[in-house]
């Protein structure tokens, strides 16, 4: 019965008036954080919950992607657009930023956990299939300039060593950070807390500050 019930306030969810009331009764009858999922799967469709904030006018979403509460997708007046492939997630807390002709670009089944950061500024960000990565973590394709001592560094214009990409079933652990112009290669794992300054070869195990290789997947 209480399936039928979501089901049919998925149903309505669509409907002028009505649609955002039943999409909250949805909400509350799967229950709480990853619970809400399931809607994807009852409905068929892509859910983005009334409760993120997004604000592109060049968003594309794929098919059965999940927005959780509280995600934030912004793109600045002169920032790109932002495209979220068929299946991916992106949970509560997570902002994609974009300014300066930066854009998002998301593959397919790729998960992004709770808290994560994406700003693309002047660089592109973009993240393969099937990628993962862990709550908070950061990706920048930018730095501040710090180099005039006469001027205050938030005023100093940005630079970009080039875009960040992440390549398919690479995996990010907690609290990873990524710096411009870096390539995380195809399969590529990187432990928790890394900042990854350099391109990380396909299939690597890279830990560190800054993130260095110890290894490869599929070797003893």
């Amino acid at each position: 019965m209480r399936i039928r019930l979501i089901k049919l306030f998925l149903a309505l969810a669509s409907l002028p008036l009505v649609g955002r009331w039943s999409l909250y009764g949805a909400m509350h009858l799967v229950g709480p954080y990853k619970n809400r999922r399931q809607l994807v799967l009852w409905s068929g469709r892509t859910f983005v919950s009334p409760k993120a904030d997004v604000y592109v006018p060049e968003l594309t979403l794929g098919r059965q992607v999940f927005i959780d509460d509280h995600v934030t997708l912004y793109a600045h007046k002169d920032g790109g657009g932002i495209h979220i492939g068929d299946h991916a997630s992106i949970q509560r807390y997570t902002i994609l930023e974009t300014i300066r002709g930066g854009t998002i670009t998301i593959g397919q089944h790729t998960h992004i956990q709770s808290g994560c950061n994406l700003t693309a500024a002047l660089g592109h960000i973009v993240i393969g299939d099937y990628v993962q990565l862990a709550p908070r973590c950061a990706l920048y394709p930018y730095q501040h300039g710090i180099h005039d001592l006469n001027i205050p560094i938030a005023k100093q214009p940005i630079t970009s060593k080039g875009s960040i990409v992440i390549e398919d079933d690479a995996w990010l652990g907690v609290g990873v950070i990524v710096m411009d112009g870096v390539t995380i290669g195809q399969g590529a794992v990187i432990g928790a807390g890394a900042v990854v300054t350099q391109d990380i070869p396909p299939r690597a195990i890279a830990v560190g500050v800054p993130a260095r290789v110890i290894g490869y997947r599929g070797t003893a």
